[in-house]
């Protein structure tokens, strides 16, 4: 692997392995099929290519999430009506049921410190007081946490052309 795969490789595993975690309910196979995409990209040589390497990836997971599910007897069936066209000029617009593993996927790229506080506020439900006695910090670092946290947040899903917030 070239400097580049290793870097978007390292970046993106991560939270890709989140996101389809979300999707199969299953992390080894999440972990199998993220591995698998990159795999499959570098052996077809793709990177090169990328212009948005986290869009496309997530597209990419997405699909072979899809196909495993659909392969697996075991699992929900999803029907070909309802996954995406895959032309070359796929649209990698997300849909109100991609809002879970989408989320889980851009929470796992904050810094460890920030994902701690969103964690604690948005799924623990403490207040912005109750995470400053806790993690032994000031009101306003977490004011600043979230805002921040916010903030990348939103610019990442208008990166994906799917604006939650």
């Amino acid at each position: 692997m070239s400097d580049s795969i290793k870097d978007i490789f390292n970046r993106h595993y991560p939270g890709l392995c989140n996101y389809a975690t979300t999707i199969v309910q299953d992390k080894q196979m999440a972990e199998d099929l993220v591995q698998n995409v990159f795999i499959q990209l570098w052996e077809k040589g793709k990177f090169a290519s990328l212009n948005n390497p986290e869009a496309f990836l997530l597209h990419c997971v997405r699909q072979k999430c899809f196909d495993y599910l659909r392969s697996n007897k075991n699992r929900k069936l999803v029907l070909m009506k309802d996954l995406p066209d895959i032309g070359e000029k796929a649209n990698f617009a997300f849909k109100e049921e991609d809002i879970e593993p989408l989320l889980s996927y851009l929470i796992a790229q904050l810094p460890p410190k920030m994902k701690q506080v969103f964690h604690l506020s948005r799924e623990q439900k403490f207040t912005y007081k109750e995470i400053a006695e806790k993690l032994d910090i000031s009101v306003k670092t977490v004011e600043n946490q979230m805002g921040t946290a916010l903030k990348k947040m939103r610019t990442l899903l208008k990166d994906f052309q799917f604006l939650l917030f």
